[in-house]
């Protein structure tokens, strides 16, 4: 009994254990941005559509290739003739009916007899026959495999889109929850200072050393803080969710941002872009236009192969049960099947046209998008430098404005400073410390824009 005891003790620990360890990795909230983009691969919606559709293109592979390899085909079919349609070869003389000896006119005639008539079929047959075909040659299905190919290439490229894309908008939401984050930090450390000078000017008017309307100015000043640190809290929690959205997680769960803005926001991580030159050819956009014009030019010498012969050869076992008596269906035929397209009335000929001009414009509308990629370049680049020098004054500025404020709270306690002085430096200050995180952001986000267009993934 101690034994079984034991026994039951240690499975229970073990499976304790286990489930502890099963429970940390499928609960997991704690991300770095690599981390989070990884997750997001793994489970976002987009990507697991993408996976789908170049699985149907590796099938589409396959059921391409399968129309020219042998093909096999069975049927059975039963068949009930309700009046089995006969033939008769007329009268036929019988030598046993002609009598011994000498023989009249009249018996031979009357040896002639009616020949039973023979049924030309049987009243319930079943009949079964395998047919194997082999295509020999066809235009079609040779464009048709090539096609199937490029077909795949391009399901891969949009999956590779999908992971580019999947990073930019998981990335930009990434930074914007943890710029929230620094900001919401950044308020409430200001709102503490406010609140210890609102205590120690409280006391000062208490005991007449200052106006109670300066004491009131700073009540309305810690008022307009604490909003400003609700409103951010509760646009911090919209970040998050926004950021677990697209990262395919459920949106109840909770997520820990372990990485420090201090790691994307050194110097060194935006001046390298300045010197960056562009390749467009790089660009995925490229690759995946490249590649439906390669689709457009298979469909153009798909239309003309319709002018070519297709040669195909078979075989054919047949077999007949209860068969009639006469019967003349071969039981095996082998031969070879050739379709000559002969006269379409222009048909084909306008279809080919067609096809060239779709080509034509396939070839257009990849030079517009090439175009078009050069111009976002561009624009992102100007965006990147227009947020890097915004990001560099308003820092610097949101410095200055903290000292300004801490100076005119000190100037105000001495009495120096009125309380217009305190009101106007405190809105100087939140307001530059707003206008830093948001150059922040826009900073960070036209950085993950470049990065995609610079195929940096």
């Amino acid at each position: 009994m101690k034994k079984v005891l034991l026994t039951l003790f240690i499975l229970g620990f073990i499976c304790e254990g286990y489930s502890q360890e099963n429970n940390e990795k499928t609960t997991k909230n704690s991300f770095t941005i690599e981390e989070a983009v990884k997750f997001a691969v793994e489970n976002g919606y987009d990507v697991k559509s993408k996976k789908i559709d170049l699985d149907i293109a590796k099938k589409k592979i396959w059921e391409t290739t399968a129309i020219g390899l042998p093909q096999a085909t069975g049927t059975v079919a039963y068949q009930h003739t309700f009046k089995v349609p006969e033939m008769s070869f007329g009268q036929y003389m019988d030598p046993t009916t002609l009598p011994d000896g000498f023989i009249t006119r009249d018996d031979i005639l009357a040896a002639y007899k009616n020949s039973e008539p023979i049924a030309l079929g049987v009243a319930n047959s079943t009949n079964w026959d395998i047919t194997v075909s082999q295509l020999i040659f066809s235009g079609e299905y040779i464009v048709g495999l090539r096609a199937s190919k490029v077909f795949r290439e391009m399901s891969e490229q949009n999956l590779t889109k999908s992971y580019s894309d999947i990073k930019e908008s998981v990335s930009s939401s990434y930074f914007l929850a943890i710029v929230m984050d620094e900001n919401l930090k950044l308020l409430k450390e200001t709102q503490k200072v406010n609140d210890a000078y609102l205590k120690d000017l409280v006391a000062m008017g208490e005991q007449g050393l200052i106006e109670e309307t300066g004491v009131d100015q700073v009540r309305i000043m810690k008022a307009n803080l604490d909003n400003a640190v609700q409103s951010i809290e509760r646009l911090t929690l919209v970040s998050k969710k926004l950021l677990k959205f697209q990262m395919g997680m459920p949106i109840e769960n909770e997520i820990i941002l372990t990485d420090s803005l201090g790691k994307y926001t050194n110097e060194t991580a935006f001046t390298p872009y300045l010197a960056e030159v562009f390749d467009v050819t790089k660009t995925i956009d490229y690759q995946i236009l490249e590649t439906g014009v390669k689709l457009q030019k298979l469909s153009w010498d798909r239309e003309r192969t319709t002018f070519l012969p297709s040669v195909a050869g078979f075989y054919r076992h047949f077999e007949q049960l209860n068969a009639a008596s006469f019967n003349f269906q071969p039981k095996d035929i082998a031969g070879i099947n050739i379709s000559i397209p002969i006269f379409s009335s222009g048909m084909r000929t306008m279809k080919v046209q067609q096809a060239r001009l779709n080509f034509e414009k396939m070839k257009v509308t990849q030079q517009q998008a090439i175009e078009g990629l050069n111009l976002k370049y561009q624009t992102t680049f100007n965006d990147f430098q227009t947020s890097y020098a915004s990001y560099l004054t308003n820092k610097q500025n949101m410095q200055l404005a903290k000292k300004i404020f801490n100076q005119t709270m000190i100037k105000y306690k001495e009495g120096v400073a009125s309380a217009m002085d305190l009101n106007t430096s405190e809105t100087q200050y939140l307001t530059t410390q707003r206008d830093y995180f948001t150059a922040l952001d826009n900073l960070l986000t036209a950085k993950v824009k470049l990065d995609n267009l610079l195929s940096k993934n």
